[in-house]
């Protein structure tokens, strides 16, 4: 079976194949638009790609954007955690206050991009935290830090 994907994200365009392919796709989009050869992807939206021909594996990975995304939120030198999560979270009580709900979204998102490439195993701590989106309290700031701690364990 012959099979081909031609993933296409606004002007990136990635082209995987099973059956050497590729050369004629490549012909075929050259027809009708202007485009430029990069050769093998090491890279595409993000995420590194490393490819050994030889031993027909691929490694996927996001190494930088994590430490980066550590370092923006300054916990690149936090103590990595084994778990993503440990405790059960409540709404905040009238009585708390309030974290800051811009860093607490902009950390969110951050996480949000890597459960769609290589870390899907996340997406359940996530779903969790998203809850607490507009409403945070300080608990929920703990908890999203934890997942941070265990993101900066997870990194290599």
């Amino acid at each position: 079976m012959v099979v081909a994907a031609v993933v296409l994200y606004v002007d990136d365009l990635l082209i995987i194949d099973n059956e050497d392919l590729i050369g004629q796709i490549k012909d075929q989009i050259k027809k009708r638009f202007r485009m430029h050869n990069l050769g093998s992807v090491s890279f595409y939206l993000g995420t590194i790609i490393e490819q050994n021909r030889e031993y027909h594996t691929i490694d996927i990975h996001q190494h930088s954007y994590v430490l980066t995304t550590l370092e923006k939120f300054r916990m690149a030198k936090s103590r990595p955690v084994a778990t993503p999560m440990v405790m059960k979270l409540h709404k905040r009580k009238p009585h708390e206050e309030a974290c800051d709900l811009t860093i607490y979204q902009l950390m969110l998102r951050s996480l949000m991009y890597v459960i769609t490439a290589t870390r899907p195993h996340i997406a359940s701590a996530i779903r969790v935290l998203s809850r607490y989106n507009q409403d945070s309290s300080h608990e929920h700031m703990v908890a999203l830090k934890h997942l941070f701690r265990y993101h900066n364990g997870m990194k290599d």
